[in-house]
């Protein structure tokens, strides 16, 4: 997986070919290929799930660790709305389960058909939900895994560009031969798209990432010396599967950009990879990429009101610029703050990326780790998707970093 940081020659909008590399750094090397989706999945806990089907969710993603909590949730409510017992008929002799699986994939996946009842409880194994669960996980894992073969060998299909957990639902809702069709598929299978990316927005939380207040020596009267780097050590992956590599990417800095600009946008990318350290502190982290030790406000949040007391918010713009400031309202006081490392022309929230802190530790094993994301897929942890408050110039009041700051570079490197 690796990040970089492009500078684009040329005049004009169109795409035209990287001229200089400003950063390329290896993230997550020699790790296992891991997903690209919204969020980090984690199951928010006022999600309208069963109790009881948490922890079938649970087992679904041992089974298979790349798959997000959320997204396991939301296929399941939409199959089988987390009735172990539901059945449908189909030309196939019906599909039963969650994951409204048939007899021929379960059969292949567990080693039994419908009839089996190996533990003797009297329910059918098919439609015991742990065990539907932890096969179902397997049976998705192996498809995810034809999906990214197809991919793969077919780079330039229309389904190969779209987000991955999208195409393995075509997969398993419409069989992999409809990824060679996109976007001619079934109507249903769009459908199924629609609802659980839309439940996955809303069932999905982000884990604290600007709760804690900054630090009092990030005012204007703290201490002007350099800080110590933050500790950037291994990834660590005990428990969580897959994922080291997720929130990293690629960010183009136009050309003409100014250079106060360019330069937060490549110190802000240079964090990204960094595994720990940054833990519920994201007005210093945004700040930083300025040259300030920490932002001198007390919170997200009271930077937010400071900066629309003083005209220097857009309140509910959707087009934030490059280098700005962007602020959710995220449920609790402090509220978060990231900056804009690519803007959108267009003003699509799924292409305008950010760096933050904390959003993906639950799935990755950090403590404070920083990523790159949409604002597209921040937006979706906080309140529901309805946090986004807007954003401002990048106004800071801290203390400035002494020249020559070195700031750190990702993990292992």
């Amino acid at each position: 997986m690796i990040k970089k940081l492009l500078l684009l020659g040329g005049a004009g909008c169109a795409v035209v070919p990287a001229v200089a590399v400003l950063a390329a750094i290896g993230i997550g090397a020699g790790a296992s290929a891991c997903i690209e989706t919204s969020a980090g999945g984690v199951l928010a806990a006022e999600a309208p799930v069963p109790l009881e089907a948490r922890a079938w969710i649970r087992e679904a993603k041992a089974a298979c660790p790349d798959l997000p909590e959320a997204w396991i949730a939301a296929v399941m409510a939409q199959e089988s709305g987390f009735r172990p017992d539901a059945y449908a008929d189909d030309s196939n002799g019906g599909t039963w389960g969650l994951f409204q699986i048939n007899e021929a994939i379960w059969t292949g996946v567990y080693g039994h058909g419908f009839d089996a009842d190996r533990d003797a409880n009297g329910v059918r194994d098919i439609a015991d939900p742990l065990t539907h669960a932890r096969y179902g996980g397997q049976y998705l894992c192996n498809r995810l895994a034809g999906v990214r073969q197809i991919r793969a060998d077919h780079p330039g299909w229309a389904s190969s560009q779209l987000p991955l957990l999208d195409a393995l639902i075509i997969a398993h809702n419409a069989g992999e031969s409809r990824l060679r069709t996109y976007p001619d598929i079934p109507t249903v299978t769009a459908r199924f798209i629609d609802n659980v990316d839309r439940r996955v927005s809303e069932w999905t939380t982000v884990t604290d990432a600007g709760i804690r207040s900054d630090l009092p020596d990030d005012a204007a009267t703290g201490p002007t010396s350099a800080p110590t780097p933050e500790p950037s050590g291994p990834l660590d992956t005990s428990g969580v599967g897959c994922l080291p590599g997720l929130g990293t990417g690629d960010v183009v800095v136009p050309p003409g950009t100014p250079h106060d600009v360019a330069t937060a946008v490549r110190t802000a990318m240079s964090y990204v990879g960094v595994t720990s350290g940054w833990h519920q502190l994201c007005d210093r982290l945004a700040c930083r990429a300025y040259g300030y030790v920490g932002s001198g406000y007390p919170t997200a949040a009271e930077h937010w009101r400071q900066m629309v007391a003083t005209g220097n918010a857009h309140p509910g713009d959707a087009c934030p610029p490059l280098g700005s400031f962007v602020f959710w309202r995220t449920g609790r006081p402090a509220g978060h703050v990231s900056v804009v490392v690519q803007a959108d022309p267009g003003c699509d929230p799924k292409k305008v990326m950010v760096t933050s802190n904390g959003v993906f530790d639950s799935a990755t094993g950090n403590h404070g780790g920083v990523y790159l994301l949409s604002s597209a897929q921040l937006n979706a942890g906080y309140v529901s998707g309805t946090g986004y408050l807007g954003w401002s110039n990048p106004v800071c009041k801290g203390a400035r970093l002494p020249d020559g700051t070195v700031h750190p570079a990702p993990s292992g490197h």
